[in-house]
């Protein structure tokens, strides 16, 4: 069983959290799930945990912990922990993503040191890049925008400032 979960949530935003796991014998393997937020929903099947939070469910939910058995045999991501924030006015948007796991070659990242949030007034026409450092973060606000559409696409960036492609795009309009 591999994943990692996204630690940050945001009031409005959906949330996703997709683990993997595969049986050696390939044996059918469901997913349980322990202190699940009260805000999100969990699929036993694919052991994928959604939802997006409001205001009132900003806060900490400690603990989560998803398993994964074969019937015999059960393994267990190690328990994280969501931190809930409230919505972002029209000062500006907050933007979350999952970190890659692995290259586009497929062999597993092991070197992941930040990410770039580029973003502008044009669809795949970014003007503005905002370096983020840190393999842990995975949501950003960008604040103090002024009203307007902003189209926005993440990358990863290796610790050789190696870029990857850009996610795929997302807009959002500021009144």
């Amino acid at each position: 069983m591999s994943g990692t979960a996204p630690t940050t949530a945001t009031a409005g935003k959906a949330y996703s959290f997709q683990p993997t796991a595969a049986d050696a014998d390939q044996d059918k393997v469901t997913f349980t799930i322990a202190n699940q937020p009260g805000w999100a929903k969990f699929d036993s099947m694919t052991g994928q945990l959604t939802g997006t939070p409001t205001d009132a469910q900003a806060g900490v939910y400690a603990d989560i912990e998803i398993g994964a058995t074969d019937g015999k045999d059960v393994t267990a991501l190690p328990a994280f922990t969501i931190t809930v924030t409230k919505g972002v006015g029209t000062k500006g948007l907050a933007l979350d993503w999952e970190a890659p796991s692995e290259n586009t070659d497929g062999t597993p990242l092991t070197d992941l040191q930040g990410y770039k949030v580029h973003y502008g007034k044009a669809t795949q026409s970014y003007s503005s890049a905002i370096d983020i450092k840190g393999s842990g973060v995975q949501s950003y606000v960008v604040d103090n925008l002024p009203a307007g559409t902003y189209y926005f696409a993440i990358t990863a960036v290796n610790s050789q400032g190696i870029e990857s492609a850009y996610s795929s795009e997302v807009s959002a309009t500021l009144n």
